[in-house]
């Protein structure tokens, strides 16, 4: 293994719990969310960060839409949101009320559907679960048990699903149907333990993941086999998510997190919570839109 990656901070946020980086290439803008501040952010091509959202619940996820449009989650729904007007267009209904659910990461599929983990705060490490949202924003649970669903990311040609369980301290492949169901589901990956937990991933066209190591201080890489090939340390301990952006998809954008760190840490790291970059070698796969339907609720 080799430290090849210069990593660059690229935006001062001091996000409470920066998570779901997303690259809008049409109009160079950078959204992330940060979860326990209820926003939604984005970053101009000037290194700009503006909040276009604001929310009283915890917003876990999003994702461009095929309309110019943000899908996202609030705490056990999703709604779309007009960046420009900052208005929401419509909304699902909640899969659970309690207070101690909320749905994590989420990404869309080769089909244009929303994809996105339900999680427990609580002690139910065993409550987890994949939902699937289709154009009406209508629910259906794909993959059960999983103690803390967390990054999503799909192979080039759409046929795999790489997905983790950040408490299990792996990342998994499954084969994913056209119908959007998953098949074969294994372990890709176990991330060492001494690093934390993993978090947000990313594959680049090499098919080679990149996943952020929570408490770990560094971002991981895996070849196609699942074997670690990179390590980048990271002036931060807590790096949640990534995405591929910038022009031709060759910059990888990183969230961080100053969630729960004590003064002494956030004295120690002050860069907590902000937005950095690295510039791998090889470019990233673009992610899918949500393709829209005309719905109101």
């Amino acid at each position: 293994m080799r430290d090849e990656c210069r990593l660059h901070k690229i935006a001062e946020v001091r996000a409470d719990l920066g998570e779901s980086p997303v690259w809008d290439k049409d109009n160079h803008l950078l959204y992330f969310v940060d979860i326990s501040g209820g926003k939604i952010n984005v970053m101009t091509p000037q290194a700009r960060v503006a909040t276009v959202y604001q929310s009283t619940a915890r917003i876990g996820a999003l994702a461009l839409t095929d309309r110019g449009n943000l899908i996202f989650t609030e705490d056990t729904r999703v709604a779309i949101l007009d960046p420009k007007e900052g208005v929401v267009r419509a909304h699902s209904t909640a899969v659970n009320n309690k207070a101690s659910y909320r749905f994590n990461d989420g990404a869309c599929d080769p089909q244009g559907r929303f994809i996105t983990g339900l999680i427990h705060e609580g002690p139910n490490r065993e409550a987890g679960a994949l939902y699937r949202y289709d154009g009406e924003l209508d629910a259906q649970a794909i993959q059960r048990n999983i103690a803390l669903p967390n990054g999503l990311a799909w192979s080039e040609d759409g046929h795999t699903l790489f997905f983790v369980d950040s408490i299990a301290r792996s990342i998994f492949r499954a084969a994913y149907t056209p119908n959007g169901e998953l098949e074969a589901v294994m372990r890709f990956a176990e991330t060492p333990a001494e690093l934390g937990r993993p978090d947000g991933i990313a594959l680049d066209r090499a098919g080679q993941l990149w996943v952020c190591m929570f408490n770990g201080g560094c971002l991981l890489r895996y070849d196609s086999n699942g074997n670690l090939s990179e390590r980048v340390a990271m002036p931060v301990p807590r790096p949640t998510s990534c995405c591929f952006g910038g022009e031709g998809l060759e910059a990888l954008f990183i969230t961080t997190a100053r969630f729960a760190m004590t003064p002494a840490e956030l004295a120690e790291y002050p860069d907590s919570g902000d937005l950095f970059a690295i510039h791998p070698a090889i470019a990233g796969v673009p992610r899918h839109l949500f393709k829209e339907c005309k719905i109101g609720r």
